[in-house]
């Protein structure tokens, strides 16, 4: 016997709904393409997005987005974390919960709160939690799953782009930032830090890449710091001084917005495949994004204007774990400074390539 199809489920005009994504910032930013369709399918529906606090400010200012409940740390924890969200969820009466999360523990709140459609992919051995469900792609591009769990309910897709919804203070800050810093011509801001070690590439690459940019290109480099980050800053600044090639331009955005408007302002953007990669990705400025033991098609935004660059000739990438199990982090180590620079470069020479005058600190936007 054929499997039954599940009927598409029948939303009100004004859906009450709950989005669950308790990821980083580089998974919350991964779901704005689905949030922008909901917001298109349905202009008046009231959507709470659940979210890390840490990663909350990516969201803060979204058209889509009419509350964000950050989900604190006795919340993400044990059995009674799920039962005081799953009391919290129940409260609200929802139409429907979209569990974007993809961990066991996020299906079972949306259940235990009683949440009449509860749509996902099926990771996890969670299935059973959901009543609209199907199967993970590990090979799909992550924006393209969350995407598709929204068809589930008959909720179209409205592309793929990812977006950040700026102030003009905050760009305004990020001006006066950058037009403090000695600047000659364009910009390529480089951002070498991620949360997982393994997804960095070496210091030493980033600074070498630095010098080259400058003797090669004739541009200025600026590096990104954020707030636990100063190892690298030291790092960096070290390395430059052993050179002889003077301090770094460095700048350290008290947090991910203003870090998105500087972005902004750079003619090129070089990351490793972490937060600030989406970000960049999220601005429209043009990236380098160099990745290692993360599966390229699965995170990597696309587009002309977004570039990947990773090590062809590891057999074990990619491993997708977070810390490597050999003696040395190859998949890292054997990207080249020479495939970083070159394609750094091609969006340099590109047609419209934006340039930021001497001192004026001038929004492309």
């Amino acid at each position: 016997m054929a499997p039954r199809k599940r009927k598409l489920v029948e939303l009100p005009d004004r859906p009450k709904l709950l989005v669950m994504e308790t990821g980083p910032i580089g998974e919350l930013m991964v779901i704005t393409p689905a949030l922008r369709a909901i917001g298109k399918a349905f202009p008046s529906a009231d959507v709470t997005v659940m979210v890390r606090p840490d990663s909350a400010l990516v969201l803060v200012g979204s058209p889509y987005v009419k509350k964000l409940l950050p989900v604190v740390g006795r919340e993400r924890k044990g059995f009674l974390g799920v039962m005081r969200l799953a009391s919290w969820v129940r409260s609200q009466d929802f139409d429907a919960v979209l569990v974007l999360h993809t961990a066991f523990r996020s299906a079972l709140i949306a259940l235990m709160g009683a949440a009449p459609v509860r749509v996902g992919l099926s990771s996890e051995g969670r299935g059973f939690l959901l009543s609209h469900k199907r199967p993970p792609d590990g090979t799909a591009y992550e924006v393209d799953e969350h995407l598709a769990v929204l068809e589930l309910i008959g909720i179209p897709a409205d592309g793929q782009e990812l977006e950040i919804f700026l102030t003009e203070e905050e760009r305004r800050s990020a001006r006066r930032s950058i037009s403090a810093a000695p600047e000659h011509g364009r910009l390529v801001g480089l951002h070498p830090g991620a949360s997982h070690a393994n997804r960095r590439w070496p210091l030493r690459l980033f600074v070498e890449l630095a010098a080259r940019l400058e003797r090669d290109a004739g541009v200025t480099p600026v590096f990104f710091f954020g707030p636990r980050e100063e190892d690298l800053a030291h790092g960096v600044t070290e390395l430059r001084e052993r050179d002889g090639k003077g301090l770094p331009v460095m700048l350290r955005p008290g947090n991910i917005r203003l870090l998105a408007a500087a972005f902004e302002f750079m003619n090129v953007v070089v990351t490793n495949n972490t937060g600030p990669m989406h970000i960049a990705a999220a601005v429209r400025t043009p990236g380098v994004f160099i990745s290692g033991p993360t599966p390229v098609e699965r995170w990597h935004p696309p587009g002309l204007h977004n570039t990947p660059v990773f090590s062809r000739d590891v057999a074990c990438r990619p491993c997708d774990l977070p810390r490597c199990k050999l003696d040395r982090l190859a998949c890292m180590e054997d990207v080249s400074v020479d495939s970083v620079l070159e394609a750094v470069l091609n969006h340099l020479s590109s047609e419209g390539s934006p340039v930021v005058p001497q001192g004026s600190g001038a929004s492309r936007k």
